[in-house]
């Protein structure tokens, strides 16, 4: 079976949020409340998520793979990571932070310092984390007021919730680099690595082959092929396709595009080029997918 990709607003509506922050951003308690978890299969969420688990115990399954977590974990969660939760204690909550694709690439390309990001996701085999209790402590202030900011409607709330995003994301990064406190420099290689997950955050819709950010950085497509599978031991076909895709599952689902338009959008030769691309890494069409994702809305 092909697992689905779902969003921001799914997410929310399955959860019963009702305080959104213009579609891209929404913080809130988890609890036992939800109901038939179990009967939920794993989803790709087009999101970068951070949970922390407050009280209780629950079960996610990542990449097919199950772990346990309790008070004190905090789970960093991002588009290519297939995700499920499977069980929950009657006692649970967790403080969940969501975070659209877009508006999180936008955020990244603010500090350089972000760019160990990418790296964590790529190399990590355990997005999981155990905080001391200050850790802990400062991290559910911190989502605690962005889910009172969100609720609010003030004039500056758009540059408050900022603020409060890059104190998060600053502090997770403090608990996720290695050399957050130290002077050590990045190897070579993971300096590479990050320049080009740089660029391609900026370029994917446009350039699809390695080629393009090889030139950027100076070097042979050759080798920054044998740098990107060296630090991630993944193809950089795999960074690009994933992001391309993502992108159209997007366009597809929550605009009324023309499949040629989006086919522009994302710099594809002609529709065929684009309805081939999306069908070997979806099965369906595009218009299938558009129709059955249509559907999927209508039903619930």
């Amino acid at each position: 079976m092909k697992e689905r990709i779902i969003r921001l607003s799914e997410l929310t509506e399955y959860h019963q949020v009702k305080e959104v922050y213009g579609n891209s951003l929404a913080c809130f308690e988890m609890s036992d409340r939800l109901v038939n978890i179990d009967t939920i299969p794993p989803v790709f969420a087009d999101i970068f998520s951070v949970i922390l688990i407050r009280q209780g115990k629950a079960t996610f399954s990542l990449n097919y793979r199950e772990h346990t977590v309790g008070p004190g974990d905090m789970l960093l969660f991002w588009p290519s990571l297939l995700v499920a939760l499977t069980r929950q204690s009657p006692d649970f909550t967790a403080l969940h932070l969501l975070c659209e694709r877009t508006l999180f690439e936008r955020l990244l390309a603010t500090n350089p310092a972000y760019r160990q990001y990418p790296l964590f996701f790529c190399r990590t085999q355990s997005p999981i984390l155990h905080l001391a209790p200050e850790q802990a402590n400062d991290l559910a202030n911190d989502l605690q007021q962005i889910a009172r900011h969100i609720a609010r409607h003030g004039s500056y709330q758009e540059e408050i919730l900022h603020h409060l995003l890059h104190a998060v994301l600053l502090q997770v990064l403090e608990m996720i680099d290695p050399r957050a406190d130290s002077t050590n420099a990045p190897g070579h290689s993971e300096q590479l690595f990050q320049q080009f997950i740089a660029l391609l955050i900026q370029h994917y819709k446009r350039e699809h082959y390695i080629e393009f950010y090889a030139r950027h950085l100076s070097i042979s497509p050759s080798y920054l092929s044998r740098i990107i599978r060296k630090t991630t031991h993944k193809t950089a076909a795999y960074f690009i396709t994933g992001l391309l895709y993502a992108e159209a599952c997007r366009l597809l689902r929550h605009t009324d595009l023309p499949i040629q338009a989006i086919a522009d959008e994302l710099n594809f030769s002609d529709q065929s080029a684009f309805g081939k691309f999306f069908k070997t890494n979806s099965g369906l069409s595009p218009l299938h997918y558009r129709a059955q994702e249509a559907k999927a809305r209508q039903d619930k």
